[in-house]
């Protein structure tokens, strides 16, 4: 006698995953522009301009980003036939159009304060080493810009923005995995780089 199969176990909602937006969605099947934008501004254009100040540090600068995020968006959605996520799908278009104007303009800008990094690279060393100091700020600016771009960007989404690795991914085209090799690396580097210039974190 053949033996019954045992039920199926169920599968767990996805933690990352969020609800559809019924509105938006309502607005697009309706061809109401004016709504799906201000849909849109409402509710994510604080996340999106707080994310370009960070990375490109002027309030006319993160206007004029944050517009031209939700331009595109509101471009790029018409064509799309879903999104898993709203907010990941903005970050991404923010992050490569802010990474655009840092390339453009042949400069990084400053993505972590002094005293921020000295907390990246150990948790105590701000207490000890004074992330206000003139000759530690300058060793840190230093030890930071020696990185590639990548692992710059790497440290300041996941600790500065304090982004899961999987949302680090989508907006870098990466795995959680090498992610983490990365910033690894790129912590270890740090330490030897102030070691080096005689900052002991």
């Amino acid at each position: 006698m053949q033996a019954a199969l045992a039920p199926a176990e169920p599968v767990p909602p996805d933690p990352e995953a969020e609800a559809p937006d019924l509105e938006l969605t309502a607005a697009l099947e309706a061809r109401d522009d004016h709504r799906v934008m201000e849909i849109l501004v409402d509710r994510y254009g604080e996340h999106v301009y707080c994310y370009c100040r960070r990375m490109v540090r002027t309030a006319a600068d993160s206007d004029d980003l944050s517009q031209k995020v939700f331009m595109q968006a509101f471009q790029d959605l018409k064509k799309l036939s879903r999104i898993h996520s709203i907010r990941r799908w903005l970050l991404r278009i923010a992050h490569n159009r802010c990474i655009d104007w840092l390339r453009a303009r042949k400069r990084d800008a400053k993505l972590v304060d002094n005293r921020d990094l000295v907390m990246l690279v150990d948790g105590h060393a701000a207490d000890r080493t004074g992330g206000d100091d003139p000759r530690i700020a300058k060793a840190l600016d230093d030890c930071f810009d020696r990185l590639d771009e990548r692992s710059r960007y790497v440290l300041v989404l996941r600790f500065h923005d304090g982004l899961p690795y999987n949302e680090i991914g989508d907006l870098m085209s990466d795995t959680a995995g090498a992610l983490r090799v990365r910033l690894a690396r790129a912590l270890k580097l740090l330490r030897r780089c102030l070691e080096r210039k005689g900052v002991r974190p």
